[in-house]
């Protein structure tokens, strides 16, 4: 059964639960806002970082599978648990240990806890970011020292940690992406002061990938997307801003689009055998469509409220790229591009729907499976006289306001999600 973490005006943030005949139900409530956070699945449990309202400040908390709710740690004044990641028979995640610094901690299968490492980085620890799994071991971006900032790192299946790159001052590894039997990343060359595409290969080789200038500050490569068989993301130009790139599956590095002075593509989706994106060119951004083929067209021509549709959150439900897009006179709505290329405004509720699925609202989005229930998909939606709330997508394209968590105008803002049981 899903759970989420929803608000209401006399108990702050708690714990909700989506029953099998999907009624809602406030499923912690300890007299204090549990202000539950990075909801991931692991060794048949939920766990989640959470408040205790005591002098151990944010904690380590379990929810089971009967349904209980257990604090799990208490490590210094505030664990801070985030990042959450599962790897090799362990949950592993950033936490600040007792003396102030932010180090990698190891949830074993037995249910102990490890602050699993003691490296004081730049001053406040090892500080580990986006942890991605590859060739079996755990990458992450780690703080090296005050020299070096920002490097990449490894964690072993054998548990041990290395210090992977030194490479400038600042390296910064973050959007890690595999394709092709290597960890692609966005990297700084702080030599060159520019922002360039690096590989980690199978065998451990880091390899600055380009030297693309871009407008001056590098190629800056964001929204890795794999398709068809090569990697594409949003990259810098010298003279047309931010294009489409291709990474091939031989290595080759392409600008594909030359689309206006900056198309900017973003919310890159695969549906249908094509990567739909978010482009901006004339100053209205519209629902673009590589096709299989290679072909770039603009699918789209609504003018919204003056800046185009401006299609986010795109999320494949039941046959159909569901997305959120701005309308003439009532704000954002919810559309549906269906599997004939066919766009239709799909809700006409209030000036500003806004509608977003309840696990694209999550801290941590790469441990946050997609809020589908019962043939279903859920959402937060803003109601013109509840506030965000609940919303339900059916298989027959109903889209109904399911549960007003937090009566009145203010709304419960239902986000994050993990399936038990």
């Amino acid at each position: 059964m899903p759970y989420f973490i929803a608000s209401s005006a006399a108990s702050g943030d708690q714990l909700y639960k989506l029953g099998f005949d999907e009624s809602v139900t406030k499923w912690t409530d300890p007299g204090f806002s549990l202000n539950p956070s990075d909801l991931t699945f692991f060794n048949n449990a939920v766990w989640f970082g959470g408040n205790t309202a005591s002098a151990n400040g944010d904690q380590l908390y379990k929810l089971g599978i009967d349904g209980s709710v257990t604090k799990w740690t208490a490590i210094g004044a505030n664990l801070f648990p985030s990042d959450m990641t599962v790897f090799n028979n362990a949950l592993w995640f950033d936490g600040e240990n007792p003396v102030g610094q932010f180090q990698l901690y190891k949830l074993g299968f037995d249910g102990s806890v490890t602050k699993w490492t003691a490296n004081p980085g730049g001053g406040n620890g090892l500080f580990p970011t986006n942890m991605t799994v590859f060739n079996d071991a755990l990458w992450f971006n780690g703080s090296a020292s005050v020299a070096e900032g920002n490097q990449l790192f490894k964690l072993g299946n054998d548990g041990s940690v290395t210090k992977w790159t030194s490479i400038g001052a600042f390296l910064n590894p973050s959007d890690m992406t595999v394709f092709n039997n290597a960890l692609w990343f966005n990297g700084t060359d702080t030599n060159a002061n520019q922002i360039q595409l690096y590989k980690l290969g199978f065998d451990g080789s880091v390899t600055k990938w380009t030297a693309n200038p871009g407008s001056g500050g590098g190629l800056d490569p964001v929204n890795m997307t794999v398709f068809n068989n090569a990697l594409w993301f949003d990259g810098d130009t010298p003279a047309n801003g931010f294009q489409l790139y291709k990474l091939g599956n031989d290595g080759s590095v392409t600008k594909w689009t030359n689309i206006g002075t900056s198309l900017s593509p973003l919310d890159l989706t695969v549906f249908n055998n094509a990567l739909w994106f978010n482009g901006l060119n004339a100053g209205q951004s519209q629902l673009y469509k590589l096709g299989f083929d290679g072909s770039v067209t603009k699918w789209t021509a609504n003018p919204g409220s003056g800046s185009g549709l401006e299609p986010v959150n795109m999320t494949v439900f039941n046959g159909a790229l569901w997305f959120e897009g701005q309308t003439p006179t009532h704000g954002f709505q919810l559309f549906k591009l269906g599997n004939d290329g066919s766009v239709t405004q799909w809700t006409d509720i209030g000036t500003g729907l806004a509608p977003v699925p309840v696990s694209t609202v999550a801290g941590d989005p790469d441990s946050t499976p997609l809020s589908t229930f019962n043939n279903a998909l859920w959402f937060q939606g803003n109601n013109p006289n509840a506030g965000n709330e609940l919303y339900k997508l059916g298989a027959d394209g109903s889209f109904t306001l399911w549960k007003d968590i937090n009566p009145g105008p203010n709304g419960s803002f239902p986000h994050d999600w993990a399936v038990l049981g």
